[in-house]
């Protein structure tokens, strides 16, 4: 689209206890050389330096505070407040390359778009140090549904969202607090028929692996569980729908057959119960990365619940025997 058409856009940054980046993603927003109409921050309950940060750009940025609510509450606050056509939410331990939405915007190529999508750049973390910032390769399909349920559509902050688009679905479920906000919006956009453009260039950074202190590294089996309703949500539509193509059956199967894996590492015996209910509706079997020749060998003679214990009790002694064989040396 044409850069003398530029719409009005507002950047939303929910945060919760983000004092060590905050500024960071603050300043990234401020250089924007497509400055955005304004700046909103939610404070959702912080109880660490937060404050005393968002006090030094009260000149530049809108301040709401609110008591911790989640993610999605703090989001839909931005989506309440906001004055400009489009969104450009940004989660506060994350920031923008200084030509992220004027080069988004450029680059789109229909103004009917209900949100512009892009890829995502990565700053991982190891040893507690930032890695160089790279940007992973797509492999995503062009059919917007196959990269949903293949868990491919990038973070938040990769996208302008059209903030009429979102309202109409009724913002953010603020029933989901479990790092999974982003696979439950765009679940409800493409079941509202959202216009996705795809546009080339990547600036937002995604900061990764940096702590393992959130909400959800903490309760692994509460984000399993919903990225599996989520699953059973969308597959229920297509079929109702009439769009169960064999291609996103494939990608259902594979996505069905890791989330089951991770829920058995906390409950084996559900896991296996959810494995039997779903295979008879023909939505799992073993595929994809996780089954490896040697897992369906196992699969094929004890089930899934077998080859679980089997798996589990070979990872018991993989650390032993690497002691053994160091010790042989």
């Amino acid at each position: 689209m044409s850069p003398s058409e530029r719409p009005q856009v507002t950047v939303g940054i929910p945060v919760f206890n983000g004092a060590r980046f905050l500024a960071q993603a603050l300043e990234s927003v401020l250089a924007q050389s497509w400055r955005p109409i304004e700046v909103i921050v939610v404070d959702d309950g912080s109880t660490d330096g937060t404050p005393n940060i968002l006090e030094k750009y009260r000149d530049r940025v809108i301040v709401y505070r609110q008591s911790n609510q989640g993610a999605a509450a703090a989001r839909n606050r931005v989506l309440l407040e906001a004055k400009g056509e489009w969104i450009q939410y940004l989660d506060a331990d994350d920031y923008l390359e200084p030509w992220k939405i004027e080069r988004q915007w450029t680059e789109c190529t229909n103004p009917d778009a209900d949100a512009i999508l892009s890829p995502l750049l990565e700053e991982r973390w190891k040893g507690g140090k930032p890695l160089p910032v790279r940007q992973p390769k797509d492999e995503g399909d062009a059919d917007p549904v196959v990269r949903w349920l293949e868990r491919k559509n990038p973070q938040v902050a990769a996208g302008l969202w059209r903030k009429k688009s979102l309202v109409s679905i009724g913002g953010w479920n603020r029933s989901i607090r479990c790092a999974t906000e982003d696979n439950e919006i765009y679940l409800r956009a493409l079941q509202a028929n959202f216009l996705f453009v795809w546009t080339p260039t990547a600036g937002a950074v995604y900061r990764a692996d940096w702590s393992q202190g959130s909400f959800c590294h903490r309760d692994h089996a509460a984000l399993f569980r919903t990225e599996l309703s989520l699953l059973d949500k969308m597959t229920c539509w297509l079929q109702e729908q009439q769009q169960w193509t064999a291609r996103r059956r494939e990608a259902a199967a594979w996505t069905y057959f890791q989330v089951l894996r991770e829920i058995a590492k906390d409950n084996l015996r559900e896991a296996a119960e959810l494995y039997r209910e779903r295979q008879k509706r023909g939505l799992v079997y073993p595929c994809g990365p996780k089954a490896t020749p040697s897992y369906r060998t196992l699969f094929g003679v004890l089930g899934f619940e077998g080859a679980e214990r089997v798996c589990r009790a070979a990872n018991l002694f993989r650390p032993l025997d690497k002691r053994l064989r160091s010790f042989r040396r």
